[in-house]
């Protein structure tokens, strides 16, 4: 079906052709969808929800506000989000991250726009981190790289420490 006759009512199929799925590619909504999923639409994501499908989402999951990360109603959960561009600071933040599972950022040449724009969100990769970790020189021991001290636990509970 055309997808402006699955959005105005979900045929009879549909539920059924979700159940045999290996994998749920989300695209209902894209970034500039607002004010939560209409009928149509939450009963697609009810029935991919209900099949328990792996669902990989395009851009951002269906019914997540790609600015603030609200989820209003019914949202698609997905396992795996395949962001474009730039990510979209409605992913980064709960509750919309919990619906976007492992984030993934495609380029698509938005490069020299993106450097000019001022980020609304910064958020540090594994990269960012690591960069901020001085390096050890050879001559380094375990009296030039610093100390770690630990609080945690309590006498009566100390098995978060303990671990």
């Amino acid at each position: 079906p055309a997808a402006h006759t699955v959005l105005e009512g979900v045929p009879a199929d549909v539920p059924a052709l979700v159940r045999r799925a290996d994998l749920v590619v989300d695209g209902i909504v894209g970034i500039g969808g607002r004010g939560g999923l209409r009928p149509g639409a939450v009963e697609i994501a009810d029935a991919v929800a209900e099949a328990k499908v792996p669902v990989v989402a395009v851009d951002l999951p269906s019914g997540v506000d790609a600015d603030t990360g609200e989820v209003r109603g019914v949202a698609v959960r997905a396992a795996a989000t395949v962001t474009f561009g730039a990510y979209k600071p409605g992913l980064l933040v709960d509750p919309a991250r919990e619906h976007a599972g492992a984030l993934r950022l495609v380029d698509i040449g938005l490069g020299p726009y993106l450097e000019a724009a001022e980020p609304v969100v910064r958020a540090a990769r594994h990269a960012d981190v690591a960069a901020l970790l001085p390096r050890p020189s050879a001559e380094s021991d375990k009296y030039r790289r610093g100390v770690v001290g630990i609080a945690a636990g309590s006498a009566r509970y100390p098995g978060a420490a303990v671990l």
